[in-house]
């Protein structure tokens, strides 16, 4: 695919640009000026991308939402000292980062990882849940181990990102896809 379209689509789900949540957080990043081999590093997340948890769960939300990504806010309202309320805030969109088409197309493959794949433990009975398991090494043979997904996959209630630090492969899948099980069954009353 070439530097130029991979960095444009990490570009259209957030990476290198400001976010306020009203707070401001750290910058995702997606490396430039890369060799092919670096490139391929990069365009599976290693090599020198950085991202957080917050930008991995609005990536999972855009897949979920159709490709829309939301402003994310974690300030629902602001009362005043009797609870009457100053301002509330609604949903808003922050921007379109892929098509409906490659949404639903990437959403099925995220499906299929629960269903088939090394994300099976993420798995909710009754529920189709999308996820994806991720390896980001790290020094000392240690990796950070990750989840992120969405559920209902056909009627999306919550989407998540886990992240396991400085922890070997094994237990770090295990434990982030339990974790990311037991969020997705307390959000959904499971």
């Amino acid at each position: 695919l070439g530097q130029e379209r991979i960095a444009k689509t990490a570009e259209n789900f957030g990476y290198g640009q400001e976010l306020k949540i009203p707070l401001t957080v750290s910058k995702s990043y997606f490396p430039s000026n890369l060799t092919q081999s670096q490139l391929a590093q990069a365009a599976i997340g290693q090599y020198d991308v950085k991202t957080t948890p917050l930008q991995v769960a609005m990536t999972s939300a855009a897949i979920a939402n159709g490709g829309v990504q939301m402003k994310p806010n974690l300030i629902r309202s602001v009362k005043t000292s009797n609870l009457s309320t100053l301002q509330e805030f609604s949903p808003e969109k922050l921007r379109t980062s892929t098509s409906p088409e490659i949404a639903n197309q990437v959403k099925q493959w995220m499906v299929n990882a629960v269903d088939n794949g090394i994300a099976r433990n993420a798995g909710v009975s009754g529920v189709k849940v999308a996820g994806k398991t991720g390896t980001a090494e790290t020094t000392a043979g240690l990796n950070n181990s990750w989840f992120t997904g969405f559920a209902p996959a056909d009627d999306p209630q919550i989407a998540i990102a886990v992240v396991y630090e400085d922890i070997d492969v094994a237990t770090g899948a295990q434990l982030a896809t339990s974790t990311s099980k037991q969020l997705f069954e307390a959000v959904l009353n499971k």
